[in-house]
């Protein structure tokens, strides 16, 4: 008997949710039978209120779809726009479930392990990262320092630091407690492993970055410059970013520890987004390509950014993966 399961995999709506049921019509009528909400699902807004509505336009029209769907936050969401309305849509629907609270799936052939977050965010407020001191859950970031939510009440009531939002924190490590047989799993992350190659890499990136080290996508630079500009060439693009202390760069820029730990833990199938230049991607570990509608035992796949009318299918049959590129205008007439 033949073992197999699809799932729709969604990520990175930056722009519009609506776009999210038409895409999850078209994932149910290509075979999905399961929905992974991979991060970047949420938006800043100008208020509380609207980003709050944002999510909640995607987690109903998941809800509605019936189908059993896991979802995670990346590097856009923050703790009170992010955590109440998907406390509020699970109660509503049972079909949708949180990597917080299910960090773990195990299938005969297969497992399922969720890191939620990112490693960089952009205004986000769920991160990740291997910092021994620090454990799995909710913090305030208090004059350079976290602090656990048991510690939030003390802090009112005697001291008078001011709180800046939340921080999710997320530690990596906690993989070596959920990863116990390697070859069955498949990790759910929004940001990929570093890796070596940057031709057809699923954590090829192109960024901008100032002269104090801090960086921004390289898209969202070029437009700053074109609103300021008009329509430049390329090199004269080239020459104002320089004059404005901004560098162009295109970069492997993929996990580093998480190269290190899926090594160690002997992890060779992994599922991202986060990186748009990378979308739909897939190769195995020395980032040769992997035919699409092939089954492997090593896969390494960039789903893509929805907002571009990039989704797909991860198919897993009897332990094999393979994964399926989706463009939404090949289907939306």
């Amino acid at each position: 008997m033949v073992n197999e399961t699809k799932y729709g995999i969604i990520s990175d709506v930056h722009r519009d949710p609506r776009i999210v049921p038409a895409t999850i019509d078209v994932l149910k009528g290509l075979g999905a039978q399961k929905l992974l909400l991979n991060g970047d699902i949420g938006e800043h807004q100008r208020t509380l209120e609207a980003s709050q509505a944002y999510v909640a336009v995607i987690l109903d029209a998941v809800g509605k779809s019936g189908l059993e769907a896991h979802v995670q936050p990346g590097s856009h969401e923050t703790v009170g726009a992010f955590q109440p309305v998907l406390d509020h849509f699970k109660s509503r629907y049972s079909n949708i479930i949180s990597a917080f609270d299910v960090p773990k799936v195990e299938a005969r052939d297969h497992h399922l392990v969720f890191l939620p977050g990112s490693d960089f965010t952009m205004r986000g407020e769920y991160q990740f990262g291997n910092d021994g001191k620090l454990s799995s859950g909710l913090y305030l970031p208090v004059e350079r320092e976290l602090l656990h939510y048991r510690e939030i009440i003390h802090q009112i009531l005697v001291g008078e630091k001011r709180f800046q939002g939340f921080l999710r924190y997320s530690n990596m490590d906690d993989l070596r407690s959920l990863v116990n047989e390697a070859e069955k799993t498949i990790v759910i992350c929004h940001v990929p492993r570093r890796f070596d190659v940057l031709e057809g890499a699923v954590d090829m990136a192109y960024f901008a970055e100032r002269a104090d080290g801090s960086l921004f996508p390289g898209v969202v630079a070029e437009a700053m410059i074109r609103q300021q500009h008009g329509d430049v060439s390329e090199s004269q693009m080239r020459r104002i970013a320089a004059a404005d202390g901004l560098t162009f760069k295109v970069e492997n820029r993929g996990n580093e520890d998480l190269r290190d730990l899926y090594a160690e833990l002997g992890i060779t199938k992994a599922v991202s987004g986060h990186f748009h230049e990378s979308g739909h991607n897939a190769h195995d570990r020395l980032v040769r390509p992997v035919q699409e509608g092939t089954l492997v035992n090593e896969l390494y796949w960039n789903t893509g950014q929805l907002d571009s009318g990039q989704t797909g299918i991860l198919t897993v049959r009897d332990g094999k993966v393979s994964y399926q590129n989706v463009r939404l205008q090949d289907h939306l007439r």
